[in-house]
C-alpha cells in the first residue's frame, strides 16, 4: 500500500482487506470485550461474596492503578522486544491469571492481587498494539485504521458493561471469568496467525541494551525536545480530561434535571457515541482535512461541555455532551500526528507517556470535579471546567506551528537514531536556510526527514515480498 490524498483510498473496507490488519482489530476487540466482562464479574462476585460496595468499587480501580504507577516504565518494553511477541506474551499471561481468578475467586484478597498482575501486562500491550499498528499501515492509513480501532474501544466500553450483567446472571460469575480468559486465549492465537514477526527496534550502536528507566528517560527527552511534540500532548490531554469531568458529573447532573439513574445513563452514553461517530468519520478524511480540524475540534470539545452546563431543558444538555464527543473527533489526527514524529525505536514509550498522562488527568478531573461541585453545583462545574479546557485549547493551536504554517512539512527524527543519543530538534529559520550540520545537496540534517516520507517507505522496510 502507498500513500494516499484522499479518503476514497483510506476507507475502512481498504483497512479490512489487510490481513494484517484485520487480525490486530478483531485481536484487540475479543481481548477488551474479554477485559471489560472479567471486570464486571470479578466486581459482582466480590460483592456477592462480601456484600461490600467499597470492595467491589476497589475492583474496578485497581485497574487504573497499573498504568498510573508504571505507565511509562512498562510501556518502554514495547521499544526492547519484538512487538509481535510481546503482544502474545501479554495475552497469554493474561489469559492463565484471569483462569486462576475464576477458579480461586472465593479468595477476594487473592483474586485482587491476580487481577492487579493481569492489569499490569496490560500497559506494555497497549504500546505494543499502537505501536505495530505504525509498522502494519502507512502513514496515510495510520489515522483511519488508529480511528477504527478507538472506536471499537467505545463502542466496546459501553456495550461491554451493558452486556457484561446479563451474561454474568445468565452463566455466573466464575463462569463469566472463564469466558475472559478465552477471549484472551483467541486474542494471542489470532495475533500469532495473522500479524507479521518483526525483529526488536534497532539497539543503539554496539548493540548494547541501556537500563530501562534509562531508556524511558529517553522516551521523556524525545516528547521534551521533537518539535510540535509538547503542544500536541497539552491537547490530547485537554479534550479528554475535560469530557471526563462531564461524565463524572453525570450522576449528580441528572439528579438536578429531575432524570432519576436512567437519564444518567443517557449522559454518559452520550459522549462515547459521539466520539465513535466522529473518529469514524474524521478516520476517512486526508492528512490536510484532519490538520484543519485539530484547532477548532480541540476548542470546540471544551466550549461544548460549557454549553452543556449552561443549558436548560435536559434534551440540550445530551445534545451538548454528544456534540462535545463528536468533537472528539479531532483525536485521530493528534494520536496519528504523534506517531508520525516519533523514531520508530522511541513509538512505544512515548505512547506509554500520552497513555498516563490521559488517566492521571482523568482521575485528578474525577476527582476534582466531584469535590468542586460537592461545594457549588455540577452545572457551574461544567461551565468553569469546559471554558478554561476551551481557552487553554486557543492558547496552544496559536502557538502551533502546523496550525500557522499547513503547507509546511513537519520533520521528524530519523530511525537509525540510537536510544540513546541526542534528540534531533527541529530545523529553525525560514526556508532555504542552511544552519551548520546541513547537506547541501538535500537541504536537511542527517538525522531528520520528512515526516510523510518516512512513515510512507515503512511498509516496504517491515512487509515480507509478496
Amino acid at each position: 500500500m502507498r500513500r494516499a490524498d484522499g479518503p476514497a483510498r483510506t476507507g475502512y473496507r481498504g483497512l479490512l482487506r489487510n490481513h494484517e490488519f484485520s487480525g490486530l482489530f478483531v485481536a484487540d476487540v475479543a481481548s477488551r470485550i474479554g477485559s471489560q466482562l472479567g471486570k464486571f464479574a470479578l466486581a459482582a462476585l466480590v460483592y456477592e461474596r462480601t456484600r461490600s460496595a467499597a470492595l467491589a468499587a476497589v475492583t474496578f480501580a485497581v485497574t487504573y492503578l497499573p498504568g498510573l504507577l508504571g505507565g511509562p516504565v512498562l510501556s518502554t518494553l514495547a521499544d526492547r522486544l519484538p512487538r509481535r511477541g510481546l503482544l502474545i506474551t501479554c495475552d497469554v499471561v493474561r489469559a492463565v491469571v484471569t483462569a486462576l481468578i475464576a477458579l480461586l475467586g472465593d479468595n477476594i484478597p487473592l483474586a485482587l492481587a491476580l487481577l492487579l498482575l493481569a492489569e499490569f501486562f496490560r500497559v506494555p500491550f497497549g504500546a505494543a498494539r499502537t505501536a505495530i499498528l505504525a509498522d502494519v499501515l502507512p502513514a496515510e492509513r495510520f489515522a483511519a485504521g488508529n480511528a477504527l480501532v478507538a472506536t471499537s474501544q467505545q463502542a466496546v466500553q459501553v456495550i461491554g458493561f451493558a452486556a457484561g450483567g446479563f451474561v454474568v446472571v445468565l452463566i455466573g460469575s466464575p463462569a463469566a471469568l472463564g469466558v475472559n480468559a478465552l477471549a484472551y486465549a483467541v486474542s494471542a492465537v489470532l495475533l500469532a496467525v495473522f500479524v507479521v514477526s518483526r525483529p526488536a527496534p534497532a539497539r543503539p550502536a554496539g548493540g548494547a541494551r541501556h537500563p530501562i528507566l534509562r531508556d524511558t528517560w529517553q522516551g521523556l527527552r524525545v516528547v521534551r525536545d521533537t518539535a510540535r511534540m509538547p503542544s500536541l500532548f497539552c491537547l490530547l490531554f485537554l479534550g479528554p480530561t475535560v469530557l471526563a469531568t462531564a461524565e463524572g458529573l453525570a450522576l449528580p447532573l441528572a439528579a438536578e434535571l429531575g432524570l432519576g439513574d436512567q437519564g444518567a445513563g443517557i449522559l454518559l452514553a452520550a459522549p462515547p457515541l459521539g466520539s465513535a461517530v466522529g473518529l469514524l468519520a474524521v478516520g476517512r478524511m486526508s492528512t490536510r482535512g484532519r490538520e484543519r480540524l485539530v484547532a477548532p475540534g480541540s476548542v470546540a470539545v471544551g466550549l461544548c461541555v460549557a454549553a452543556a452546563g449552561l443549558a436548560g431543558p435536559a434534551v440540550l444538555v445530551v445534545a451538548a455532551l454528544l456534540l462535545a464527543g463528536l468533537a472528539m473527533g479531532h483525536v485521530a489526527q493528534l494520536q496519528a500526528a504523534i506517531v508520525g514524529l516519533v523514531p520508530a525505536g522511541a513509538r512505544g514509550r512515548v505512547v506509554g507517556l500520552a497513555n498516563t498522562a490521559l488517566q492521571l488527568g482523568q482521575a485528578l478531573a474525577l476527582l476534582l470535579a466531584g469535590v468542586i461541585a460537592q461545594a457549588t453545583s455540577s452545572r457551574g462545574v461544567l461551565v468553569g471546567a469546559g471554558v478554561a479546557a476551551g481557552m487553554a485549547a486557543a492558547a496552544v493551536v496559536g502557538r502551533d506551528p502546523v496550525a500557522r504554517r499547513e503547507s509546511r512539512p513537519e520533520p521528524v527524527i530519523a530511525d537509525g537514531l540510537p536510544s540513546g543519543g541526542p534528540v534531533a530538534p527541529r530545523v529553525p529559520g525560514p526556508a532555504g536556510a542552511q544552519p551548520a550540520g546541513m547537506r547541501p545537496a538535500e537541504g536537511r540534517p542527517a538525522d531528520v526527514q520528512p515526516a510523510e516520507g518516512l512513515l510512507a517507505g515503512r511498509e516496504a522496510e517491515h512487509r515480507p515480498a509478496g
